[in-house]
């Protein structure tokens, strides 16, 4: 008597036997790994750089991974001079020492990095303005690109994009007078007292030399109340009032530097003041 059975039979045996194989590939690819993880045998050391293949597998998987969790967002304009002039300000102290900026090298210590971190001029056609954004916000692993320390000021975030839009047109005398890089400590009036361990350089970049910032860019610090400039430095710094403009720089004072800047501003003559 024919057994009808046998076909169906034989087929699930071969699913089986298949089953089996595939779950001891599995098993014995895991120890393997294990092995391999436990032995030491993978150099760690930054100064063996990544294979050509690495790279690149690494690099497809940071841009597939950006175009699948970045948010399509509505940017400003991002054309804005004032939001470009932000974004160019903290980019020359926060992001330029690891990435470069035109006329300026990225540090000996970024360039032992690895991966080495990027230059930054084709990012504007690498990535659209969302990705970018998410980028900055998030930052990227195993890569020592930090996330923005102020996660909820979209507002700073959304001018190192436009800067980033504005990089790639930049030479170095317009970046410099874009960054503020250039001239921020030759200018500082002589005929006002210094503090004694607050260097005003660091925020003459930003808020001017005479104190007295740009308008509808960076604040007038130049005769506000000393009281209100120190408790605002130290908001910054502990973090109850976020910025990732800010924060980096108050984070490197201590409270004598913040008592002596906010002297240093209060008796700086104040805007409309002759």
């Amino acid at each position: 008597m024919r057994d009808h059975d046998s076909p169906d039979r034989s087929h699930n045996g071969w699913i089986a036997i298949a089953a089996a194989t595939l779950t001891a590939a599995g098993v014995l690819t895991l120890i393997c790994g294990a092995v391999f993880v436990w032995s030491g045998v993978y150099n760690v050391a930054a100064t063996s750089k990544h294979s050509r293949p690495i790279e690149w597998l690494l690099h497809f998987v940071m841009q597939r991974s950006v175009a699948l969790h970045a948010p399509a967002l509505t940017p400003p304009d991002l054309h804005d001079p004032a939001l470009i002039r932000r974004g160019a300000a903290h980019f020359a102290s926060g992001c330029a020492p690891c990435h470069g900026a035109p006329g300026e090298l990225a540090s000996p210590i970024a360039q032992q990095m690895t991966p080495v971190p990027p230059g930054l001029y084709s990012a504007d056609r690498d990535f659209t303005p969302s990705q970018l954004f998410w980028i900055v916000q998030h930052g990227v692993k195993m890569t020592a690109m930090p996330g923005w320390s102020a996660q909820s000021r979209a507002d700073e975030i959304w001018a190192m994009v436009a800067f980033l839009e504005e990089l790639p047109h930049l030479n170095t005398p317009d970046y410099l007078k874009l960054s503020g890089a250039a001239g921020a400590a030759t200018f500082l009036p002589q005929d006002k007292p210094f503090a004694s361990v607050f260097d005003p350089s660091t925020c003459a970049r930003c808020h001017g030399a005479d104190g007295r910032g740009e308008l509808g860019v960076f604040p007038s610090l130049a005769g506000r109340d000393a009281a209100r400039i120190e408790k605002a430095l130290h908001d910054y710094r502990d973090g109850s009032r976020p910025s990732g403009f800010m924060q980096p720089v108050a984070a490197t004072l201590s409270d004598e530097a913040i008592t002596d800047a906010a002297r240093y501003y209060a008796a700086l003559a104040a805007v409309g003041s002759p």
